[in-house]
């Protein structure tokens, strides 16, 4: 697997998981919202590379993001 691919599943796993635990009181939902924006970026770059290496979409660097998200795990 590719490590935006592990990045992409952690994400997703964790937003399950806080939002089963949210309950009524929506204690998780800046998390949540954070961690959907980091997927809608991976999607972004899924459909920008074109067989070159990516660098930056819409100002970010990419690599900082994945290196920034895979910390958490």
């Amino acid at each position: 697997m590719k490590k935006i691919d592990v990045v992409e599943l952690y994400i997703t796993k964790r937003i399950d998981v806080l939002q089963r635990e949210n309950g009524e009181y929506q204690i998780h939902k800046k998390e949540i919202n954070e961690l959907k924006e980091v997927l809608d970026v991976i999607a972004k770059t899924r459909t920008v590379r074109c067989g070159k290496t990516l660098t930056k979409i819409n100002g970010f660097d990419v690599d900082k993001l994945i290196k920034h998200t895979t910390s958490y795990l």
